[in-house]
């Protein structure tokens, strides 16, 4: 039997090449597909096995793989995440927390939050607002923005944004095949679903496949993966209108789609690249500065170190609130001061200081849900979304699920900040992978869903 299977697996291509050629949908082949493009990809993914492949989200705030197998049992999940740090040292690269270390001495060499980067021209607005963010200067590189950094000893390296996403792809395969005691060929690369096609390809190539490692790499929308998550891409899911509402570390973006026949089908797309967790972390930061000037007379702007030590005391604050109703926080190794001095925050103070930007959250998700529609028809807007789910670190605040569950009227709401992550593993397994092949019914169809 076992020797039968060469010989079945070739026919198969065969009649698959023949199918191609005259114009038949194999796989739900469309006919402006090339049959040679898709062959190839299809022996491809039958020359991998199932633990032979991973599923790669890189976020602004943590980036993770995930996918199954294990040293004893195969079908054993797994997942592994670092920080979204690089640093440039004259040892080397420093990648997750040894990397947000090294940026604490020397800020200059390290970066993060490039994904906003990724495949944008250099005379971009965005480009212009980012370098008001950062230690570092851009130059144009390949006809796109680049990161240019000055190392400790003076040397000067220019780069893409997608070799920092690759060096951080490596690390998370060394991370996983250490884990599971061999090699990853392939991976499903998840991307924000605003990219166009020549972002997606760069990405694809440059990021996962030459820095990164891996000898063959998909891409698939984060909002098709966080569906995914919950089989919304399955026969069960057919039909139905899917909203996805990311509010992550720096950025936040929803996504209205619909799954017809195992395809997403983009309905309406807004995302804000300036508009996540660390902007609620400035403000509770901008608050305590103004208190410790009042009740302790002293202005710590002009000190780098002790806003950083707030910075720091602020942000774990901010994640304690989500199940506390306050939080006293010692602001004593702030000023320098041996003694322990206690400030609380409580929760409704945060609220107080970050309604607008909350407000200004919701709106996004109110722009994708009405699509243009007048006001009279708001409600029947809401009615036609069948499943709501939020993903990223931010969706854990309450009061960002109290507004949302308030604009949807009560109705229940997924929460999973995980979901990408999760969802993405799930459609790299060999009874999923089809849906991100563009072979595969059509598979693209407008911006959402690219994987290739």
């Amino acid at each position: 039997m076992a020797a039968a299977r060469p010989v079945l697996y070739h026919l198969g291509v065969l009649l698959f090449l023949a199918m191609a050629a005259s114009g038949a949908a194999a796989f739900g082949l469309p006919r402006g597909v090339s049959p040679a493009y898709c062959a190839n990809e299809f022996l491809q993914y039958q020359g991998i096995s199932q633990n032979e492949k991973a599923a790669i989200h890189l976020g602004n705030t943590k980036s993770c793989i995930a996918g199954y197998g294990g040293r004893l049992d195969p079908y054993t999940a797994y997942q592994l995440c670092i920080p979204s740090w690089v640093a440039f040292t004259h040892n080397g690269t420093l990648v997750g927390e040894a990397a947000i270390n090294h940026a604490a001495v020397s800020p200059g060499t390290a970066v993060s939050g490039f994904k906003r980067l990724l495949g944008i021209r250099m005379y971009n607005e965005m480009v212009k607002r980012e370098a008001e963010l950062v230690p570092y200067q851009f130059t144009e590189e390949l006809g796109r923005c680049g990161i240019q950094m000055e190392t400790e000893e003076g040397h000067v390296m220019n780069f893409l944004p997608e070799r920092v996403a690759g060096i951080l792809i490596a690390e998370l395969k060394k991370m996983a095949e250490a884990r599971l005691g061999r090699e990853i060929e392939s991976a499903l690369v998840t991307v924000p679903g605003h990219l166009n096609g020549a972002q997606r390809s760069s990405f694809r190539r440059e990021a996962a496949r030459l820095h990164g490692g891996f000898g063959v790499a998909k891409v698939v929308d984060e909002q098709v993966a966080a569906a995914a998550a919950y089989r919304l891409y399955e026969k069960r899911g057919d039909g139905k209108v899917v909203l996805v509402f990311h509010l992550g570390g720096r950025t936040s973006h929803a996504t209205k789609f619909r799954f017809k026949d195992g395809t997403g089908r983009l309905l309406e797309e807004r995302h804000d690249a300036y508009l996540g967790g660390d902007d609620f972390t400035d403000r509770v930061v901008d608050y305590f500065v103004e208190l410790i000037k009042e009740k302790h007379h002293r202005d710590i702007r002009g000190d780098e170190g002790a806003l950083k030590k707030l910075r720091a005391h602020c942000e774990r604050t901010k994640k304690l609130l989500n199940d506390r109703e306050g939080v006293l926080m010692n602001i004593g190794p702030v000023l320098g001061q041996g003694a322990d001095i206690y400030e609380e925050l409580t929760r409704a103070k945060f609220e107080e200081l970050n309604r607008d930007l909350m407000e200004r959250a919701l709106e996004i998700v109110d722009t994708v849900v009405m699509g243009g529609a007048p006001t009279s028809q708001t409600q029947s807007c809401k009615d036609a979304i069948d499943e709501v789910i939020l993903v990223g670190g931010s969706v854990r605040i309450p009061m960002v699920g109290q507004l949302l569950e308030d604009y949807f009227n009560g109705r229940g709401l997924i929460r999973d900040e995980d979901a990408v992550i999760r969802g993405a593993a799930l459609l790299s397994r060999p009874e999923s992978a089809r849906y991100v092949d563009e072979c595969y019914n059509g598979g693209v169809s407008g911006p959402l869903w690219l994987a290739k």
